[in-house]
């Protein structure tokens, strides 16, 4: 039996005084883009500072990384993107993107992961999850609004999806949602020693430790 746990990272920001808090232009969440695939050939997605008045009052500069976050969605730049590419996602799309500096300068060599379906893959009885949730499950065995604070992912769900089509998992069936990463892709992101984002191995991390 796989111990998906030691083969699955969670992607977390890698948090600096030059962080960039990533904000969707509203033309750009007005396209729900988490929820849905987006049809190529549209407008790319389009991203602001969040504290870019604050940052401009304060004269802060922030130095780009190569990747950027939004909510916990990375943006990834062209030489991730280029490595990635040839992989064929499920329920996942890497749709143009563009930064817009504070400076109001376009930064269009990023790629959105968007995801428009999740897998819930996390067992139930393993993973360490809150009182509430507990009470929650007994009361509805589907519920999705639980906190998890350790996941364990099933063997028993994951051994039947072909692992080219879980390599990039958004998982389902919790409140706070999470991305996790196969060591496969870990592996790209590190080789091209990428920048604004970290990962924990699903058996090491506990909810908290990204702060």
């Amino acid at each position: 039996m796989n111990n998906y746990n030691d083969e699955y990272y969670i992607v977390l920001n890698a948090y600096t005084d030059d962080t960039i808090y990533l904000t969707p232009l509203q033309k750009t969440a007005d396209r729900r883009f988490r929820l849905r695939k987006l049809s190529f050939g549209d407008e790319p997605l389009f991203f602001e500072n969040t504290y870019k008045e604050e940052d401009i009052k304060r004269g802060v500069k922030h130095k780009l990384t190569s990747v950027l976050q939004s909510a916990g969605i990375p943006l990834v730049n062209d030489a991730i993107r280029n490595r990635l590419k040839f992989i064929d996602f499920k329920d996942m799309q890497l749709y143009p993107a563009v930064y817009i500096g504070d400076d109001e300068k376009y930064h269009e060599n990023y790629w959105c992961m968007n995801f428009y379906g999740k897998l819930d893959c996390w067992d139930r009885e393993k993973s360490i999850i809150s009182d509430d949730g507990k009470e929650e499950l007994k009361l509805d065995p589907n519920a999705k609004r639980i906190m998890v604070y350790k996941f364990h992912l099933s063997p028993e769900i994951l051994d039947l999806i072909p692992e080219e089509e879980r390599l990039i998992i958004n998982i389902g069936g919790t409140a706070m949602g999470a991305i996790m990463m196969h060591k496969k892709i870990v592996d790209i992101f590190e080789s091209e020693n990428a920048t604004g984002i970290r990962f924990a191995k699903v058996a090491d991390f506990e909810e908290g430790m990204q702060f």
